[in-house]
């Protein structure tokens, strides 16, 4: 006859446990809710995809400031990989590296704040100055990033990495002058669609960067991955280091009489020895190409995604860009903009009711 008071006791127990782990998770929600909401955000859901995308572009963006002192960190950190700063230590390349520096690593900090809705909701004058400044930093970056992309270090794979970078170029060049134009037809929904799709192609170097680390030590591993070096390549290297040149390793760099054949090329191994800084650079050189395809494809992949699952934004966007453009007087408010029924076979996008 006990057992129906036990069950009641447990049953009572358990009630209370969760009312209190209900109280709990109510607590930390409304922690939570307070955080997110003080840097603008009205969802609880893409908080935590600005902390890690737009905290990973301030972050690397601090990160690389030290590279602006060119001549010494920039130089000293073997610029980037051994083997780089022969191209860039003199002429156009040089001059197009700091000015891509210069333009993108400031532009990457102050896209973090186009980014962040407090600023965008009450600071509107400063979110379009920051816009505009923004736009101009990375066009100059893209415009000195084309006057580095020729430069040959690794032989045959460059042309893979070379095409990478130039389709970057392209598509973040692209996305930004589609996003500027939708905010000038006041079409908002499109200028964030474009905008974001920009923030995430620039993100595709530090992504690269991080796989890159990952796939040299793989390479290396696997063996028989070669680059194609200049003998004066090594050679500029080596007295850089201010160690004696290898001639055991490259003996056909060097005539009979023992200077350097400066045109001759060596194949050299990709191999991740830091006692061996050549083979060192081309264990990162050889990869970064295919890599970089990899990243650009799971950026735009990845973006697509995002845009896909936020219809409920990209619809509360598209009728304040009605109302903006009904006021300002343009034909077709709601697509007065570049948008999908103004240009492919969708059903004209109409208002809701109110």
């Amino acid at each position: 006859m006990a057992k129906p008071k036990e069950n009641q006791a447990v049953a009572s127990s358990t009630g209370a446990d969760s009312e209190k782990d209900a109280r709990v998770v109510s607590g930390h929600a409304t922690r939570y809710a307070k955080v997110y909401s003080f840097f603008g955000f009205g969802h609880a859901y893409n908080f935590p995809l600005w902390v890690i995308f737009a905290g990973g572009m301030l972050a690397f963006s601090l990160s690389r400031l030290s590279d602006l002192d060119f001549d010494h960190h920039f130089k000293n950190g073997f610029a980037l990989v051994p083997g780089y700063w022969y191209y860039f230590h003199v002429g156009p390349r040089r001059v197009g590296m700091i000015m891509h520096l210069a333009t993108v690593l400031p532009a990457g900090i102050l896209m973090v704040l186009q980014f962040t809705p407090v600023i965008r909701k009450k600071f509107i004058t400063f979110h379009r100055i920051n816009g505009y400044t923004v736009l101009t930093l990375l066009l100059i970056s893209n415009a000195a990033a084309c006057v580095v992309l020729p430069h040959k270090q690794g032989g045959g794979s460059r042309t893979s990495t070379q095409t990478a970078e130039a389709f970057l170029v392209i598509i973040t060049t692209v996305g930004m002058a589609i996003a500027w134009w939708n905010i000038r037809r006041k079409q908002v929904d499109q200028h964030r669609a474009w905008m974001l799709r920009t923030m995430f192609y620039m993100g595709t170097i530090i992504t690269s960067r991080v796989i890159n680390f990952i796939s040299a030590p793989i390479i290396s591993r696997l063996g028989n991955y070669y680059g194609v070096w200049s003998c004066d390549e090594l050679d500029f290297l080596y007295k850089n280091l201010q160690v004696p040149f290898p001639e055991t390793e490259y003996p056909q760099c060097l005539f009979p009489n023992g200077t350097m054949d400066s045109s001759l090329r060596v194949a050299v191994e990709a191999t991740k020895l830091l006692t061996k800084p050549e083979q060192y650079g081309s264990s990162h050189i050889q990869p970064f190409g295919a890599n970089l395809w990899i990243c650009i494809a799971v950026h735009i992949i990845g973006v697509e995604i995002y845009l896909g699952l936020t219809p409920r934004e990209t619809e509360r966007l598209r009728v304040i860009s009605y109302e903006k453009q009904l006021e300002a007087g343009y034909a077709n408010p709601g697509s007065a903009g570049l948008t999908v029924d103004r240009w492919g076979d969708a059903e004209k996008w109409t208002p809701p009711p109110k």
